[in-house]
């Protein structure tokens, strides 16, 4: 017995797809279809359509060589969902970012010979 050659497959198919009146673009896609759930809420848990905050924490100096830690809070009554930060150097680079209970921090490690600057930014919602 031969094997069913890939190609042979695909185009057989594609024509019962066709015969039977599907098509890969609408399977699926049907406006019968039930509304969807709402997700569950969770304490500290963003609302999917929540309006989103982006703060900016303070500017810290890391020294040549150096290391530091920078921090950006979320304003009361509102939850962190994501953050990061930025440095002023292509030579600095972020070690770690992670949330805390109630903003983001960063820590960043200065590898040039020169002084240079580093935030970390907050994204926050409301519960």
């Amino acid at each position: 017995m031969k094997p069913i050659r890939p190609l042979a497959l695909a185009l057989v198919a594609t024509t019962v797809l066709l015969a039977t009146g599907l098509t890969t673009a609408t399977a699926g896609a049907s406006s019968d279809d039930p509304p969807k759930p709402a997700r569950p809420a969770a304490p500290g848990v963003a609302a999917p359509l929540s309006q989103h905050y982006p703060i900016t924490g303070t500017t810290v100096t890391i020294p040549a060589g150096g290391f530091a830690f920078a921090t950006a809070n979320c304003p009361s009554g509102l939850v962190p969902t994501g953050g990061g930060g930025r440095t002023s150097s292509t030579s600095t680079f972020l070690t770690d970012s992670a949330p805390t209970a109630t903003g983001w921090e960063i820590g960043v490690r200065n590898t040039s010979t020169g002084q240079a600057s580093a935030y970390a930014y907050v994204v926050c919602t409301a519960p």
